[in-house]
């Protein structure tokens, strides 16, 4: 949650998570989620060739971070900062 809030803040990201939001900013057709999720699972896999212990816990949050941050962003910071949309 914290995350979506200060990503839609406005306040600065940091360099992980830039690599992410740019890449689905510059690219429309591809969900923030999926740019997240393949960003942690390149991260996960590199630290995988260096050696480093991957467990459970590293590969369930590299498959759910994006789609639960994205959640956030749609239904709690985005009203949170926009306002909610009229429903037609």
């Amino acid at each position: 949650m914290g995350t979506s809030l200060y990503f839609v803040a406005d306040l600065g990201v940091s360099s992980y998570d830039a690599v992410a939001l740019t890449i689905s900013e510059k690219c429309k057709r591809i969900p923030f989620q999926y740019c997240r999720i393949t960003t942690d699972i390149l991260c996960v896999v590199i630290g995988f060739v260096f050696h480093v212990t991957v467990g459970i816990g590293t590969v369930i949050t590299a498959f759910m971070m994006g789609p639960v941050i994205q959640w956030f962003n749609v239904h709690l910071s985005e009203p949170i900062r926009y306002g909610r949309k009229k429903e037609s």
